[in-house]
């Protein structure tokens, strides 16, 4: 049975204050000039914690976990309510998961200006922390191994969102990434797309690490065909991979191991996209070398 981890993303969409200070300039979160955040605009934590889980529940599942969600439903960060911390505890706690990740920005002072506090640190409970602390060690030595930050160590403290007993997990952290109230992991880390990627990645490696499950990197291709008796994580892979190149029409795949009909009849579209023909000859149930490099590659046609 595979594991099951609950990625939580901090506070919610309107929740008062937990932003940056007003902004010295324009940023540009992603490169593409649609996602900018304004001279003078505040950007709300909860944006960029939204912007990190969900990076990250994509990660946990192409290694094979199963994942929830906790202060967020999709990777539209603008209108979740502020999910009340008992809430979450016990969603967390019927659902039956084995471990829970909270996703945070940290900041200091009075919230108005920017000063010198900074880096990354992760936080326990303070006594119901269960099997909290090494997971916690080992999560943040991929994380301070990235982007170089101060590294913070891991603090015990009274957070409802580590609280093992009420949650009834075997771990339960919270990742404090970077600061928002310090100019440069404010502009440079939290606004920054690659950066909630590469900390998704290094929170993924450490769940991996700890849990002794092989970490399958984003630019993976499986070596061997897929078929209906394959691995699920690749079979996933290949229902993630389709779903990206499949034309607007066809309903998305439900990326969950199973190579149903569902997935048979979405390789055969794919192919006939591809031009390949193939579909006249093959039943759709073995995904050769030819199509897991075209599916790696994002070919369309």
């Amino acid at each position: 049975m595979a594991i099951k981890i609950n990625v939580d993303a901090g506070h919610g969409s309107k929740t008062a204050g937990k932003r940056t200070p007003p902004m010295a300039q324009a940023i540009d979160i992603n490169g593409d000039s649609n996602s900018i955040i304004k001279k003078g605009e505040q950007y709300r934590e909860h944006y960029a914690n939204v912007g990190v889980a969900n990076f990250l529940v994509r990660e946990l599942e192409r290694c094979g976990f199963n994942t929830m969600r906790t202060g967020w439903n999709d990777d539209n960060a603008y209108d979740d309510p502020d999910q009340a911390l008992s809430d979450r505890q016990r969603a967390i706690a019927k659902a039956g998961c084995d471990y829970s990740i909270s996703i945070h920005y940290n900041a200091f002072g009075d919230g108005k200006t920017f000063n010198s506090a900074e880096g990354v640190g992760i936080y326990i409970h303070n006594k119901y922390a269960g099997q909290s602390k090494r997971l916690a060690e080992t999560v943040l030595k991929h994380l301070a191994g990235g982007t170089k930050q101060k590294n913070r160590g891991v603090t015990p403290a009274r957070l409802a969102m580590c609280n093992c007993n009420n949650m009834d997990v075997k771990a339960a952290i919270l990742c404090e990434l970077a600061f928002m109230t310090n100019l440069r992991e404010a502009t440079e880390l939290m606004t920054n797309e690659a950066f909630w990627e590469e900390c998704a990645q290094e929170i993924c490696q450490g769940v991996c690490e700890y849990t002794g499950i092989k970490y399958i990197p984003k630019d993976y291709i499986p070596e061997k065909a897929i078929t209906p008796e394959s691995d699920p994580r690749d079979i996933k892979w290949a229902q993630e991979k389709l779903n990206a190149v499949l034309p607007d029409w066809y309903p998305r795949l439900k990326v969950d191991g199973d190579y149903g009909s569902k997935t048979r009849i979405a390789t055969l579209i794919y192919w006939d996209q591809l031009g390949w023909g193939k579909h006249l000859k093959d039943d759709g149930t073995r995904m050769g070398k030819s199509t897991r490099e075209a599916l790696a590659a994002g070919r369309r046609e």
